[in-house]
């Protein structure tokens, strides 16, 4: 790619989430590596990710970053290598609820991939920090209707979001806050890259679970309390991760295996 068309590329990166583009460039080895560290883009051919990283660039996820509001167009997609977005609905009084979260497992922009109205329908926040890939939605649409196997694979994501955003309305009405705190804790906690230790704040887990900090912080004394977890400020270590999957309802384990069955593996 022309070097004029690459810098201009990250300049616009910049301005769209702004954050300053970590400056590597995409066909960079390491940064090839580091793109593949989100699962969907390990899954693609290597002649549709070039393609796609031919117009991108790699941005950090700082914590407490608001990626999108409601209402804004999309105008990037985001593919996390780590860390961990949440999406919030805002309920009209001050208050906010996590919906959905997404990890090196997905991507966010998914509402203009859906077609329609290319406007987000809820907030997106980071909620534990990380690094992504960004790519303007106009290359990334369309890349896909070039490349069929990124088209299939963007809305099959698509299909995993629905099924966890049911799930966890039902989790949200019928489990106790432990088992759902645990739920989330391991969900981070898979997204960590095999790191025991979390940048997850007890505050941004209350928002995920539309609860007061102070519930989360009993519940998270109990869990200290028990050996599962280690909580410090701003901070959560996995002690015992069985028990921890044990304290968890039931949904996190139908979640996975359901991501499982519609998203294929990077060796199928």
């Amino acid at each position: 790619m022309n070097p004029l068309r690459r810098r201009a590329l990250f300049a616009e990166a910049a301005t769209s989430v702004n954050v300053k583009p970590v400056p590597l460039p995409s066909r960079d080895p390491s940064s090839d590596r580091l793109h593949r560290q989100n699962r969907l883009l390990a899954i693609l051919p290597q002649d549709v990710l070039t393609a796609l990283t031919e117009q991108a660039s790699i941005v950090p996820l700082a914590r407490g970053r608001v990626l999108q509001e409601i209402g804004e167009p999309v105008r990037e997609v985001l593919f996390p290598h780590s860390g961990v977005i949440a999406l919030v609905s805002d309920m009209g009084d001050r208050r906010g609820a996590g919906t959905l979260t997404i990890g090196a497992e997905g991507y966010l922009g998914f509402w203009a991939v859906l077609g329609g109205d290319h406007r987000a329908l809820s907030r997106a926040d980071v909620q534990v920090p990380g690094t992504a890939t960004r790519v303007p939605i106009d290359g990334l649409l369309a890349l896909s209707w070039t490349y069929a196997p990124l088209r299939d694979l963007l809305l099959r994501y698509c299909k995993v979001l629905l099924k966890q955003a049911i799930q966890t309305a039902a989790c949200n009405g019928l489990h106790p806050l432990s088992a759902r705190c645990a739920r989330w804790v391991l969900v981070a906690h898979d997204r960590a890259h095999g790191a025991d230790t979390i940048d997850l704040s007890q505050a941004f887990l209350a928002i995920t679970l539309g609860v007061r900090r102070q519930s989360v912080s009993a519940v998270a004394a109990k869990f200290q309390e028990n050996g599962l977890l280690r909580v410090d400020h701003g901070r959560m270590t996995v002690l015992d991760r069985p028990g921890l999957e044990a304290a968890s309802c039931s949904c996190y384990g139908t979640v996975r295996r359901i991501y499982d069955a519609i998203v294929p593996s990077v060796t199928d």
